[in-house]
């Protein structure tokens, strides 16, 4: 069981802290259910979850994991190609955005920039469903980064890109 003031990640909402742990009846059954009460950090809002909920649930990895994650992005390999049917598509990239695994993002975040340049090599723009993804992918993976760095969202990425290049320079 999660505690009050953890952070966490809940489903593809993102990270999230616990605000409160409470009895309710929010069905209106007549049985109080205990629910996290969570609290977005990154928009305004709350969410009510019952704590036995199947929705994913995990902590936010600690800032040691988050350095080794961000050391380990040169070897997390992109793919190639993936499906072109859209359909195929956005089932697998719903698939990763609802597991929501640090490794996996990055795999998918860097196998939508890979097909983004083979388009752009073609005189092509990259797809809706790709630029939706790409967009939801990286507010996760950076969302996360940023509270285990205790770090402002909006410096991650920069914060991620000079930490890569300090890497190549060893």
């Amino acid at each position: 069981m999660y505690q009050v003031e953890d952070y966490i990640i809940y489903g593809n909402e993102g990270v999230c802290q616990i605000e409160a742990i409470e009895m309710l009846d929010l069905l209106k059954s007549g049985k109080e259910k205990a629910y996290y009460v969570l609290q977005p950090v990154y928009r305004n809002g709350t969410v009510y979850t019952p704590v036995d909920t199947k929705v994913f649930m995990r902590h936010v990895i600690t800032e040691e994991a988050a350095n080794d994650l961000i050391d380990q992005m040169p070897s997390i390999r992109a793919e190639a190609s993936g499906p072109t049917n859209a359909s195929i598509l956005k089932n697998k990239y719903t698939a990763a955005i609802q597991e929501n695994n640090a490794t996996d993002l990055i795999q998918l975040i860097k196998s939508i920039y890979k097909k983004a340049a083979i388009a752009q090599e073609k005189n092509k723009k990259m797809g809706q469903t790709d630029k939706f993804f790409l967009r939801k992918s990286e507010d996760l993976l950076y969302g996360e980064l940023a509270v285990a760095l205790d770090m402002p969202r909006n410096r991650v990425r920069d914060h991620v890109e000079q930490r890569l290049a300090d890497l190549a320079r060893k």
